[in-house]
């Protein structure tokens, strides 16, 4: 059996590279990622494909450079299969302006696999960000 906490460090290291076909290796068609007000206004994915193909990418490709945001655990709390995180988000936007957000997520891992996640940001923040960048590419 895995240790939950290293498979989320080796979750978030993967995730900083944005290599989609390794972000999915974590995940199996029973996973599921909440996040932000998603979970308001549609159900949250659930599922390799739907986490990574609709939820990922979409955000990753659509607002940032290629590979950002990168992810710097700041505090990991391990309890059995259930893991909480403090990171930050770095990177910058499509449109070369600076990202920086602060997170938490909780975890409960099954084996190599994150079973379920729940994603905390600074929503505001975020959505600013993302009104910036589609600004700046449709100027464009």
């Amino acid at each position: 059996m895995s240790d939950a906490g290293e498979v989320v460090r080796k979750f978030f290291a993967t995730l900083s590279t944005g290599d989609f076909d390794a972000i999915g290796e974590f995940f199996d068609d029973e996973s599921v990622w909440t996040s932000g007000n998603v979970g308001r206004t549609q159900p949250p994915p659930k599922g390799r494909e739907a986490i990574i193909e609709g939820f990922l990418k979409p955000i990753r490709l659509g607002l940032f450079e290629e590979g950002d945001p990168k992810v710097e655990i700041q505090t990991l709390i391990v309890d059995g299969d259930r893991v909480a995180a403090e990171t930050i988000g770095r990177g910058r936007g499509r449109d070369g302006a600076p990202y920086e957000n602060q997170y938490a997520f909780v975890f409960q891992v099954a084996g190599e696999r994150i079973r379920f996640m729940k994603e905390y940001m600074d929503t505001a923040y975020a959505g600013r960000f993302t009104q910036g960048v589609r600004d700046h590419l449709a100027q464009g």
